[in-house]
């Protein structure tokens, strides 16, 4: 039996095609939800519209700091692998409950799996950066979505157990992008690509009542229409630092609640440009072939921002705010040659499948 152990957004994308071909080829497993993710249009929107088994146990470990949501699902992880005891646990991108789960997992001697492995930011003051590290290094094997990440594995010295399947974000990408009914766009009396689709929520944006106004003040320039689904810990920091009035009083903003995936790839293929800062929303903006701006000093996706795909936004320089106007006014034409395929073809969980059944001589139920 395989365990998988998720806990917010990105992890539900990833988790769909994954736990879909193991449950078309008959094997057992389980789904945990940490909980990290707990609000209705944060999570349970996610397992209805990608059509994602019911979560067998849902741990509720909620919001806190880094190490209160670590040790709490350290904890609770312990004991439903205790439970269950699977011949291995599938641990997906860099969240606290995919560190929870590995360090829970090894101390179990089970196999750990690692989806979306050899990501590196190279920079420790990133926190996600910290979580994936560890898993990677304890893991048996690693899955990567690109040529660059096992690059990045084998200068750390892992070689074995390391497989380039491609990144089953576009497998989800590929199977539901057509779904969309153009429901956000109407709401929000939008002309295809004539606005801007905007996620905003890391915490590097969202501690600090400062930056969060410097973020406002670019978006005052902005001369697109931008929609905007607003997260949570987002609109929960605006109001606690008095923003929400300003935020809201732009006329060009349209605020949505969060929104499911279905309805944000629709919006995503068919705006203008993305300004996010989500290193997931920014690799979907590629799929979606929409040029995106990115809101945060990361270099997740070396590819895309060496090929201009992704460039970065420093609100505190003149110069980089002016840049990124420039980049906003320009048309996206066509994904460069040079990028075709960096991701895989759509089969990335087919391959993860086959890998596993190889590995660890699943039984069907």
């Amino acid at each position: 039996m395989i365990m998988h152990i998720v806990g917010n957004r990105p992890q539900f994308i990833k988790l769909a095609p994954v736990s879909k071909e193991i449950r078309k080829r008959g094997y057992r497993q389980v789904i945990i939800h940490t909980g990290q993710h707990y609000d209705a249009n944060m999570s349970d929107v996610f397992f209805e519209e990608l059509g994602i088994a019911k979560p067998d146990q849902n741990l509720a470990i909620g919001s806190g700091t880094h190490a209160e949501m670590t040790g709490k699902a350290m904890i609770a992880i312990e004991k439903v692998l205790m439970e269950y005891w699977p011949k291995c646990v599938i641990l997906y991108g860099d969240t606290d409950s995919t560190l929870a789960g590995a360090i829970a997992t090894v101390k179990m001697e089970i196999p750990i799996v690692h989806i979306e492995a050899g990501i590196r930011t190279n920079s420790l003051k990133n926190p996600e950066e910290t979580n994936r590290i560890v898993t990677d290094h304890l893991s048996q094997i690693l899955f990567c979505s690109d040529q660059d990440s096992v690059k990045n594995l084998k200068m750390e010295g892992i070689t074995k157990g390391v497989y380039h399947v491609g990144d089953v974000m576009y497998d989800t990408f590929l199977q539901y992008k057509s779904l969309g009914n153009g429901t956000a766009q109407t709401r929000s009396g939008l002309e295809k690509k004539e606005y801007i689709l905007m996620t905003w929520h890391r915490k590097e944006n969202t501690q600090d009542k400062n930056r969060m106004l410097q973020i406002i003040r670019f978006l005052e320039k902005v001369k697109y229409q931008i929609v905007y689904p607003m997260h949570p810990r987002t609109k929960a920091k605006l109001i606690e630092y008095n923003l929400l009035g300003e935020l809201e009083q732009i006329p060009h903003i349209h605020i949505l609640p969060p929104i499911g995936y279905t309805e944000m790839m629709d919006l995503m293929v068919n705006a203008h440009m993305v300004l996010t800062d989500s290193g997931g929303v920014s690799k979907e903006s590629f799929f979606a072939g929409v040029k995106c701006v990115l809101m945060v000093d990361l270099d997740l996706w070396p590819d895309l921002i060496k090929k201009h795909w992704i460039i970065k936004l420093d609100v505190d320089s003149e110069k980089s705010i002016a840049q990124v106007m420039d980049f906003m006014s320009t048309k996206t034409d066509h994904i460069p040659h040079s990028l075709e395929g960096i991701y895989g073809n759509g089969i990335a969980s087919v391959k993860i499948a086959d890998i596993l059944e190889e590995q660890y001589k699943l039984k069907k139920e």
